[in-house]
Order: C-alpha cells, then structure tokens, then sequence
C-alpha cells in the first residue's frame, strides 16, 4: 500500500527532493497535498506530474490542470487524511501545521528546524497524546536518530554534531567582517535555501541544532557538543557510558536523510553515492573558533537560559538574516543584535503556542525600534 503524503513546503529544495523520491519510488509513495508560499507555476506543475488532489498557495492564484481541491491554509492542509506529512517550510510558519498534523495523529518528518527549537515541547505533547511520530529530515538528527537505535537514553553519554564551517570557514575575522551576503551564499558541500545557508556561514544553524536536538531527543543541554568537519562525512556521533562511539557516514547529499525519513521506519536503496574510504584517506576534526563565530556561542547561551530565550534568538535571527541578504545590515551585525535580543529576552517563557508568536512579534518590535 503506498504511503500518502503531504508536503509543505513542495516548491522549496527540500520539497523538490521529496517529489525526486517519489519520482523513483511510484509504487511506495503517493503525493495526496501540497503548500506553496508563492511559486505557483512551479506548484501547478507539480500538481499535474503527480496528480495532487489538494494544495494550498499562500500568495496567487492558479489554475491547475486537474480537478485538485484548494484548501485555503497550511494548517488545515496539514490536517487532511494521509500518512506523513513533510514540513519543509522555513521559520516559524511550520510551527502551526506541525502541530496540526501531530494532534490528528498524523507522523511529522520535520525539516523546519524553528519549529522545534521554539515549540518543541509543544510538539511532544500533541505527539504523545495522539501517538503521532516525529521523524528528523536534517542530516544531523536523523544521523542521531540512527545512532540511537536499540540504544538506551540512560546508557548515552553525550551526542555530537558535525558542521562543515560553511562559507566562511577559512577566513580571518577582518576578512569576514566585509563579507556581503553573495560571498556569504556560496557553501562549499550543501546546496540548500538562502535563509539555512547564511544561517550555516554564521554558525548559528549549528546553534539551532543543538536546540533542536535537545527537544527532540529529550536530553540536557550539556550532553550536545559541536565538532567542525570540513569533509561532512560524519553527520553525528553518540558517546555511551562504556566510552564506546557509534557514528552515522554517509556521502554528504540531503536525498539521505529525506529518504529515511519517508520510509521510516524502513530504508530506500541506492538513494547517494557510495562512500570509497581508499580515497577519502582522511576525516578531519577541530573545534569551533567562537570568535570568529559568535552566534553558535549566543545561541548555546540562549539554549542555557530556556525555551523563550531560544525562541526570542531564533525569531531575531529570521529577521536579521533577511535585512543580511537585503544588504542592509552587515555580516557581525547579525550576532551583535542577537546577544541585544538574548539580553532583552532572556528570561521570556513559552506555555502556549501564543505565546511563541507574542514573542516572534515582541522581538522583531524590539529590532525595529532600533531602527532596522
């Protein structure tokens, strides 16, 4: 029986790759619904290749060529009958949705990585009530995510995660300091939406990680550490009690862990390219010159502080990061301005689902009051 899907997010580099997927594997899986922010050409084709009975276009209209059903939000698009549904939105627009899916009882392969981080207890708690699962697309939390199984939460010492560096990783601080957002754009392994690729030069994404890890697997934060590895063959490691390592390679293609996560709890098969470890040669490993990077340190502070603090950074850097590519703001200034946030906000709590748009809204009046 094939595995019907929604995907939100299905015009974006994620949501291309799903419907690659589906592509190879016709007989496993079938596209029931999908969101669009704004390509609608792109959308209306994809409706047609893939006989999609219900879509949602957040800006336009189109006319598709079959007799698929508008549905007139993401969340009530998320709610519609089906097996999984991919969140491959960015920001905390794929907040509600998820929540909408995993409270039908619906299982959520997330790729949006703010929805956790600023609302991920939220999650578990409509997960566990309706037995929905929660499955990771990033690489490095579904690498975890195979770590971990038949594996002990109590036999686990510490969780490791890899980052390439990004874009920036071999200048000096004077050199970054002029970069502009074009430079900043060019990332040496993934090919990946704006927003996560400047997020992936300033380190911050590696911050988000960490967040994200320790909501989804329910560990404290001190058991998470940040490795740079420049060749992006090890996507996580765990550590066991018995100092024992269990580490998660795979050539560095986000086909990988999208793949995984659609068969959940079963594999593909020849989804990358093969590892040849005679060529390779060598895997090498350094810490993260904080420095130079400052945001990961903000974002760990924030992860220290609480849920609010890390949703109050998270949404600060949605909003910096776009005045970034703007150019309107310069490359430190994104951390500069998140330490002010972390500092003004430190302290804010999340309870409700309320409460995390509160926040989004109270931290990007605060930037603008600044004149951003």
């Amino acid at each position: 029986m094939k595995k019907k899907i929604v995907v939100l997010g299905s015009t974006g580099s994620v949501g291309r790759q799903v419907l690659e997927i589906v592509r190879r594997f016709p007989d496993n899986f079938e596209i029931v619904g999908a969101y669009a922010y704004s390509n609608g050409d792109l959308l209306a084709d994809q409706i047609q290749d893939f006989s999609i009975k219900y879509y949602c276009l957040e800006k336009g209209e189109i006319s598709p060529s079959n007799e698929a059903k508008k549905i007139d939000s993401m969340i009530e698009l998320a709610k519609i009958e089906c097996d999984l549904v991919i969140c491959a939105v960015t920001g905390l627009a794929g907040l509600k949705p998820s929540i909408a899916a995993l409270e039908c009882g619906t299982d959520l392969a997330t790729a949006n990585k703010e929805a956790m981080v600023c609302g991920g207890k939220l999650m578990w708690k409509a997960a566990r009530h309706s037995g929905a699962n929660i499955i990771p697309v990033d690489s490095e939390h579904s690498a975890l995510m195979q770590c971990m199984f038949g594996e002990k939460k109590e036999n686990l010492k510490k969780m490791y995660l890899t980052a390439s560096g990004g874009a920036l990783r071999d200048k000096s601080k004077s050199e970054i300091e002029k970069i502009t957002a074009k430079e900043a754009l060019y990332h040496p392994v993934w090919n990946m939406g704006k927003k996560i690729t400047i997020d992936s030069a300033t380190l911050f994404n590696k911050g988000l990680e960490v967040i994200e890890a320790v909501n989804l697997f329910e560990i404290e934060p001190n058991r998470v550490e940040v490795l740079l590895h420049p060749q992006s063959i090890i996507h996580a490691m765990c550590s066991f009690k018995d100092n024992s390592f269990k580490a998660s390679l795979a050539y560095p293609d986000m086909l990988l862990p999208i793949e995984l996560a659609m068969f959940y709890p079963d594999r593909g098969e020849r989804c990358i390219q093969n590892l040849d470890f005679v060529r390779l040669r060598t895997l090498d490993f350094a810490e993260v010159d904080n420095d130079r990077f400052p945001c990961l340190s903000i974002a760990l502070k924030a992860l220290k502080s609480g849920q609010g603090a890390c949703s109050a950074v998270s949404s600060a850097d949605e909003f910096l990061v776009d005045k970034f590519l703007k150019d309107e703001i310069k490359f430190y200034d994104i951390s500069d301005y998140l330490l002010k946030v972390l500092c003004k906000f430190e302290n804010s709590r999340i309870d409700s689902i309320d409460d995390v748009f509160s926040l989004d809204k109270d931290v990007k009046e605060y930037l603008k009051s600044m004149n951003l």
